[in-house]
Protein backbone atom coordinates (compact mmCIF):
# COMPACT_ATOMS: atom_id res chain seq x y z
CA UNK A 1 0.00 0.00 0.00
CA UNK A 2 1.52 3.35 -1.04
CA UNK A 3 1.49 6.61 0.95
CA UNK A 4 -1.62 7.97 -0.78
CA UNK A 5 -3.54 4.79 -0.03
CA UNK A 6 -2.30 4.91 3.57
CA UNK A 7 -3.50 8.50 3.87
CA UNK A 8 -6.89 7.62 2.40
CA UNK A 9 -7.15 4.77 4.89
CA UNK A 10 -6.15 7.14 7.72
CA UNK A 11 -3.27 4.92 8.78
CA UNK A 12 -1.74 7.30 11.31
CA UNK A 13 0.46 4.62 12.85
CA UNK A 14 2.25 4.06 9.54
CA UNK A 15 3.00 7.77 9.14
CA UNK A 16 4.00 8.10 12.80
CA UNK A 17 6.68 5.40 12.39
CA UNK A 18 8.47 7.31 9.63
CA UNK A 19 11.42 9.57 10.34
CA UNK A 20 11.11 13.21 9.32
CA UNK A 21 12.64 12.84 5.86
CA UNK A 22 10.60 9.74 5.06
CA UNK A 23 7.47 11.44 6.39
CA UNK A 24 8.04 14.39 4.07
CA UNK A 25 8.56 12.07 1.10
CA UNK A 26 5.37 10.20 1.98
CA UNK A 27 3.37 13.39 2.38
CA UNK A 28 4.59 14.62 -1.02
CA UNK A 29 3.64 11.40 -2.84
CA UNK A 30 1.00 11.97 -5.54
CA UNK A 31 -1.91 9.88 -6.76
CA UNK A 32 -3.26 9.68 -10.30
CA UNK A 33 -5.23 12.90 -9.75
CA UNK A 34 -2.14 14.83 -8.76
CA UNK A 35 -3.26 14.97 -5.13
CA UNK A 36 -0.56 14.55 -2.49
CA UNK A 37 -0.86 12.04 0.33
CA UNK A 38 -1.02 15.02 2.68
CA UNK A 39 -3.97 16.38 0.67
CA UNK A 40 -5.58 12.94 0.70
CA UNK A 41 -5.43 12.97 4.49
CA UNK A 42 -7.17 16.37 4.50
CA UNK A 43 -9.83 14.95 2.20
CA UNK A 44 -10.79 12.28 4.73
CA UNK A 45 -12.08 14.97 7.09
CA UNK A 46 -12.11 14.23 10.80
CA UNK A 47 -10.54 10.81 10.25
CA UNK A 48 -7.43 12.35 8.74
CA UNK A 49 -6.88 15.16 11.24
CA UNK A 50 -4.25 13.26 13.18
CA UNK A 51 -2.14 12.60 10.07
CA UNK A 52 -2.36 16.24 9.01
CA UNK A 53 -1.44 17.50 12.47
CA UNK A 54 1.40 14.98 12.83
CA UNK A 55 2.89 15.95 9.48
CA UNK A 56 2.70 19.70 10.06
CA UNK A 57 4.26 19.29 13.49
CA UNK A 58 7.20 17.14 12.41
CA UNK A 59 8.34 18.64 9.10
CA UNK A 60 10.16 21.96 8.89
CA UNK A 61 8.19 25.22 8.63
CA UNK A 62 9.31 25.58 5.02
CA UNK A 63 8.07 22.13 4.12
CA UNK A 64 4.84 22.61 6.06
CA UNK A 65 4.15 25.70 3.97
CA UNK A 66 4.92 23.76 0.80
CA UNK A 67 2.44 21.03 1.73
CA UNK A 68 -0.24 23.52 2.83
CA UNK A 69 0.01 25.43 -0.45
CA UNK A 70 0.24 22.45 -2.79
CA UNK A 71 -2.39 22.05 -5.50
CA UNK A 72 -3.86 18.91 -7.05
CA UNK A 73 -4.71 18.32 -10.69
CA UNK A 74 -7.91 20.32 -10.28
CA UNK A 75 -6.01 23.21 -8.67
CA UNK A 76 -7.56 22.60 -5.26
CA UNK A 77 -5.38 23.21 -2.23
CA UNK A 78 -5.69 21.30 1.06
CA UNK A 79 -7.36 24.44 2.43
CA UNK A 80 -10.05 24.31 -0.27
CA UNK A 81 -10.76 20.68 0.58
CA UNK A 82 -10.79 21.18 4.35
CA UNK A 83 -12.94 24.31 4.06
CA UNK A 84 -15.47 22.50 1.88
CA UNK A 85 -15.64 19.68 4.43
CA UNK A 86 -16.11 22.06 7.36
CA UNK A 87 -12.88 20.97 9.03
CA UNK A 88 -12.19 24.09 11.09
CA UNK A 89 -9.43 22.47 13.17
CA UNK A 90 -7.51 21.34 10.09
CA UNK A 91 -8.07 24.71 8.43
CA UNK A 92 -6.52 26.36 11.46
CA UNK A 93 -3.46 24.16 11.20
CA UNK A 94 -3.13 24.81 7.48
CA UNK A 95 -3.42 28.56 7.96
CA UNK A 96 -0.77 28.49 10.69
CA UNK A 97 1.49 26.62 8.25
CA UNK A 98 1.03 29.29 5.59
CA UNK A 99 -1.92 28.16 3.48
CA UNK A 100 -3.20 30.90 1.19
CA UNK A 101 -6.74 32.15 1.69
CA UNK A 102 -6.67 33.70 -1.79
CA UNK A 103 -5.85 30.46 -3.63
CA UNK A 104 -8.31 29.90 -6.47
CA UNK A 105 -9.71 26.97 -8.42
CA UNK A 106 -10.15 27.30 -12.21
CA UNK A 107 -13.65 28.61 -11.43
CA UNK A 108 -12.18 31.36 -9.30
CA UNK A 109 -13.39 29.99 -5.97
CA UNK A 110 -11.37 30.57 -2.84
CA UNK A 111 -11.65 28.31 0.21
CA UNK A 112 -14.01 30.95 1.60
CA UNK A 113 -16.42 30.49 -1.31
CA UNK A 114 -16.76 26.78 -0.51
CA UNK A 115 -17.09 27.31 3.23
CA UNK A 116 -19.75 29.96 2.65
CA UNK A 117 -21.82 27.94 0.18
CA UNK A 118 -21.85 24.97 2.53
CA UNK A 119 -22.56 27.05 5.62
CA UNK A 120 -19.39 26.17 7.52
CA UNK A 121 -19.41 29.16 9.85
CA UNK A 122 -16.57 27.88 12.06
CA UNK A 123 -14.30 27.64 9.03
CA UNK A 124 -15.23 31.16 7.97
CA UNK A 125 -14.30 32.36 11.45
CA UNK A 126 -10.87 30.77 11.07
CA UNK A 127 -10.39 32.31 7.63
CA UNK A 128 -11.50 35.71 8.93
CA UNK A 129 -8.63 35.62 11.45
CA UNK A 130 -6.02 35.09 8.74
CA UNK A 131 -3.60 37.86 7.82
CA UNK A 132 -4.95 38.13 4.28
CA UNK A 133 -8.71 38.66 4.31
CA UNK A 134 -9.15 39.87 0.75
CA UNK A 135 -10.96 36.59 0.09
CA UNK A 136 -14.05 38.06 1.80
CA UNK A 137 -14.81 40.26 -1.19
CA UNK A 138 -13.12 38.17 -3.90
CA UNK A 139 -15.21 37.25 -6.93
CA UNK A 140 -15.31 33.87 -8.60
CA UNK A 141 -15.74 33.34 -12.35
CA UNK A 142 -19.43 34.25 -12.09
CA UNK A 143 -18.66 37.41 -10.14
CA UNK A 144 -20.03 35.92 -6.91
CA UNK A 145 -18.43 36.71 -3.56
CA UNK A 146 -18.55 34.34 -0.57
CA UNK A 147 -21.53 36.36 0.68
CA UNK A 148 -23.35 35.69 -2.60
CA UNK A 149 -22.67 31.99 -2.12
CA UNK A 150 -23.93 31.94 1.45
CA UNK A 151 -27.03 33.90 0.43
CA UNK A 152 -27.89 31.66 -2.52
CA UNK A 153 -27.54 28.58 -0.30
CA UNK A 154 -29.54 30.05 2.57
CA UNK A 155 -26.73 29.64 5.09
CA UNK A 156 -27.78 32.11 7.78
CA UNK A 157 -24.89 31.58 10.20
CA UNK A 158 -22.40 31.97 7.38
CA UNK A 159 -24.09 35.22 6.38
CA UNK A 160 -23.84 36.49 9.94
CA UNK A 161 -20.17 35.55 10.27
CA UNK A 162 -19.26 37.19 6.98
CA UNK A 163 -21.15 40.41 7.69
CA UNK A 164 -19.72 40.56 11.21
CA UNK A 165 -16.17 40.09 9.92
CA UNK A 166 -16.66 42.64 7.16
CA UNK A 167 -17.99 45.20 9.62
CA UNK A 168 -14.94 45.02 11.87
CA UNK A 169 -12.72 46.98 9.54
CA UNK A 170 -11.11 43.97 7.89
CA UNK A 171 -12.48 45.14 4.57
CA UNK A 172 -12.61 48.85 3.84
CA UNK A 173 -16.24 49.30 2.84
CA UNK A 174 -18.62 46.77 4.46
CA UNK A 175 -21.59 48.29 2.65
CA UNK A 176 -19.86 47.52 -0.63
CA UNK A 177 -19.85 43.82 0.24
CA UNK A 178 -23.60 43.86 0.85
CA UNK A 179 -24.12 45.56 -2.51
CA UNK A 180 -21.48 43.67 -4.51
CA UNK A 181 -22.73 42.66 -7.95
CA UNK A 182 -22.09 39.38 -9.69
CA UNK A 183 -21.89 39.16 -13.49
CA UNK A 184 -25.67 39.16 -13.72
CA UNK A 185 -25.85 42.30 -11.66
CA UNK A 186 -27.25 40.57 -8.61
CA UNK A 187 -26.47 41.53 -5.04
CA UNK A 188 -26.36 38.81 -2.37
CA UNK A 189 -29.93 39.74 -1.39
CA UNK A 190 -31.15 39.32 -4.97
CA UNK A 191 -29.29 35.99 -5.21
CA UNK A 192 -31.12 34.82 -2.10
CA UNK A 193 -34.45 35.93 -3.54
CA UNK A 194 -33.90 34.19 -6.87
CA UNK A 195 -32.84 31.00 -5.10
CA UNK A 196 -35.94 31.01 -2.93
CA UNK A 197 -33.93 31.53 0.24
CA UNK A 198 -36.44 33.75 2.02
CA UNK A 199 -34.82 33.69 5.46
CA UNK A 200 -31.47 34.61 3.93
CA UNK A 201 -33.03 37.57 2.10
CA UNK A 202 -34.65 38.78 5.32
CA UNK A 203 -31.37 38.35 7.23
CA UNK A 204 -29.48 40.40 4.64
CA UNK A 205 -32.12 43.12 4.74
CA UNK A 206 -31.73 43.27 8.52
CA UNK A 207 -27.99 43.62 8.02
CA UNK A 208 -28.61 46.67 5.86
CA UNK A 209 -28.77 45.36 2.30
CA UNK A 210 -30.56 47.56 -0.23
CA UNK A 211 -33.99 46.06 -0.84
CA UNK A 212 -34.56 48.24 -3.91
CA UNK A 213 -31.58 46.90 -5.87
CA UNK A 214 -32.20 45.57 -9.38
CA UNK A 215 -30.10 43.22 -11.47
CA UNK A 216 -28.90 43.55 -15.06
CA UNK A 217 -32.33 42.44 -16.29
CA UNK A 218 -34.00 45.12 -14.16
CA UNK A 219 -35.41 42.53 -11.78
CA UNK A 220 -35.80 43.37 -8.12
CA UNK A 221 -37.59 41.88 -5.14
CA UNK A 222 -40.97 42.47 -6.80
CA UNK A 223 -40.07 40.04 -9.57
CA UNK A 224 -37.77 37.64 -7.72
CA UNK A 225 -39.57 37.30 -4.38
CA UNK A 226 -43.06 38.81 -4.57
CA UNK A 227 -44.13 37.16 -1.31
CA UNK A 228 -41.34 38.96 0.54
CA UNK A 229 -41.84 42.46 -0.80
CA UNK A 230 -43.88 43.75 2.13
CA UNK A 231 -41.60 42.22 4.78
CA UNK A 232 -38.39 43.41 3.14
CA UNK A 233 -39.62 46.95 2.66
CA UNK A 234 -40.87 47.05 6.25
CA UNK A 235 -37.43 46.02 7.47
CA UNK A 236 -35.82 48.72 5.35
CA UNK A 237 -38.27 51.34 6.62
CA UNK A 238 -37.45 50.48 10.24
CA UNK A 239 -33.68 50.78 9.83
Amino acid sequence: MDACARAAACDRAWFANLDRDALLDAARARDEDGRSAFHRACATGARGRAIVALTLERVTMEHARELARGVDGGEWTPLHTSAALGEAETCGGLLAAGARTDARTPGGQTPGHYAASKGHASVLEKLACAEDVGWMTSEDATGATPLHRAAASGKLKAIDVLVDALSKGRVEVPKGALEARDKRGQTPLLSACESGQEEAAIRLAKHGANVEARDAEKRGIDELAPKLVSALRQIAAER
